[in-house]
């Protein structure tokens, strides 16, 4: 396989984009035909230049300057985020009406988190995953401007502190490429900024945030796009950091510290969500609440906790297509979307939430209790979704660009495909796993029907098809009449909730003088920014340069 092959996934949505806008521009809207071939391109190619040779291809397009190399590579990482990412974007794209210049921008998102994912060093990393977030915040305003949108300087923050990572690694060991890094170079002060880098990525805080505030939009559009291309690269900047450190994290604390923080995320959404008064405002906590117990798995940093994370976010850009295509109303589709979403068994997701805790206790010391508040955590989520099959459906978007049959399908996948979680394991995530921690790669076993860890054995296939079977019968023997929509209170009060509010309002009621309220007000310094002279950036950047070379 051509090295030259690499820039296939790339290339491809930028083509697909072009000529939509070309068409476009001349009056003609290509539709979702385009856009779906664009994306689902993206995703073969993927497949295509990985399987012949199933082994790490490089290729180096240039110079970036200051020593920093334009160097591409595509391993079982790249791949298994790319497919991550392409994927549900390939579904939503291809299903759900867009104006020409809304699937341009969202061919060219896809493009830039696919560079993002091959980009072989921290430093293209943060170019690419920077200029994703910016098309999605461009897409979300041309959508609807007036609908909740994460904030500019939120978006671009982390992608920034990734860049100071890639600056100081360059310095410090003379190259950025994840491959070369000297180990010594990734210290603690580095792998401090790297951490939150990839937390403010992904947004990974305990409170409610744009990977859940983006799903009270009107419309889903720009939202479903949004949340695939930027959510998982924050946990890909986590895996490479394993890549970074030969295999591990620079020290136990910090695998203790994110570990512990994946579990606050977690349970923050799983608090939210048992508190939800709709059951769109439950769904729209699913995808923060999966970040949390991946974050947590991924933190752990054995090869099997790492396998666990990457099949939990592999679920989860399946839920987020569901989500998206699922209408805001009650029926077996939103119940089977539920079901999916808490973990039930036999589930992929109650297979990677099992392997996950497990990987805690084997982890021993300190790192067992992080499984034990992963599984209180998993029963709270459980009472949750409980909860919201009885609660109203609650704001619905556009009925054109739900898919409820479609959408259905996608959840009842992810139960369905609880038996193959060993098969899953084997030829999807073991091979990231084993990429990024070569050293533990023997670790890594267990065949196409089981699971195999250091202290048991899972048989997915015997064990899993069974409850299949009997949630199949149960399913069938229970009428869907007697579920009835009603408002149900909270299981747990929220005082925190309130409390941030007040702050909220007590803020927004301080009186700031009117020649300084702009200074306070980010979106109209965006605004401001972005309708500057070129004059003004040219001295800031003359200036910036000059503070930097001092």
């Amino acid at each position: 396989m051509p090295s030259a092959a690499v820039v296939a996934p790339i290339v491809l949505p930028l083509i697909a984009a072009a000529v939509i806008a070309g068409f476009g521009a001349s009056g003609v809207n290509l539709g979702r035909m385009a856009a779906g071939i664009g994306a689902w391109s993206s995703a073969l190619a993927l497949v295509a230049v990985w399987l012949p040779v199933r082994s790490s291809l490089e290729l180096i397009l240039g110079q970036l300057g200051y020593g920093s190399t334009f160097d591409l590579r595509l391993d079982a990482v790249s791949v298994a985020f790319g497919l991550i990412i392409v994927v549900p974007a390939a579904v939503l794209l291809t299903l759900q009406p867009r104006t020409w210049q809304e699937s341009a921008l969202a061919m060219l998102g896809v493009a830039a988190a696919m560079a993002a994912v091959e980009a072989g060093g921290v430093v293209l990393t943060a170019l690419a995953g920077s200029t994703a977030a910016t098309l999605a915040l461009v897409s979300l305003e041309t959508e609807d401007p007036r609908s909740p949108r994460p904030g500019w300087a939120l978006l671009l923050a982390g992608w920034l502190a990734l860049a100071l990572v890639g600056v100081t690694l360059q310095i410090g060991g003379g190259t950025a490429v994840y491959s070369a890094v000297p180990v010594a170079t990734v210290t603690t002060a580095v792998f401090i900024v790297l951490a939150t880098s990839a937390i403010l990525v992904s947004c990974l805080l305990p409170w409610r945030a744009w990977p859940s505030s983006l799903w009270s939009r009107p419309s889903l559009r720009a939202a479903g796009i949004t949340v695939t291309t930027l959510y998982p690269l924050g946990f890909y900047i986590l895996v490479r950091a394993y890549e970074l450190g030969a295999g591990r994290y620079p020290n136990l604390a910090f695998n203790v510290v994110l570990a512990m923080a994946g579990v606050a995320v977690a349970l923050a959404a799983g608090a939210r969500a048992q508190a939800a008064a709709t059951r769109r405002e439950f769904l729209g906590e699913v995808i923060p609440g999966f970040g949390g117990f991946a974050l947590s798995a991924i933190a752990i940093g054995t090869p099997l906790s790492l396998v666990a994370g990457l099949v939990m976010l592999s679920t989860a850009s399946a839920l987020i297509a569901c989500l998206a295509l699922l209408p805001d109303r009650t029926g077996l589709a939103s119940l089977v979307a539920v079901a999916a979403a808490i973990g039930l068994p036999p589930g992929i997701a109650f297979g990677s939430r099992v392997i996950g805790i497990e990987s805690a206790f084997e982890g021993g010391d300190f790192v067992g209790l992080v499984g034990l508040a992963g599984a209180a955590v998993w029963a709270l989520w459980v009472v949750a979704g409980a909860r919201a099959i009885g609660l109203p459906g609650g704001r619905g978007h556009p009925a054109i660009e739900t898919f409820r049959r479609v959408a259905m399908v996608l959840a009842a996948a992810t139960i369905v495909a609880g038996p193959a979680l060993a098969l899953f394991q084997l030829g999807f995530a073991n091979p990231a796993a084993a990429e990024v921690m070569q050293a533990s790669a023997s670790s890594l076993a267990g065949g196409a029907a089981s699971v195999v860890t250091t202290s048991t054995v899972l048989p997915a296939v015997s064990l899993f098809v069974p409850l299949l079977l009997i949630a199949i019968l149960v399913y069938a023997g229970t009428s869907m009449s007697a579920i009835r929509t009603q408002a149900r209170p909270a299981i747990l009060q929220l005082p925190a909730g309130n409390i941030v509010q007040r702050v909220r309002a007590a803020v927004a009621a301080a009186a700031v003088p009117e020649q300084y309220r702009s200074i306070l007000n980010l979106r109209e310094l965006e605004l401001a920014a972005a309708g500057a002279r070129p004059v003004l950036w040219l001295t800031a950047l003359i200036a910036l340069a000059f503070a930097v070379t001092r």
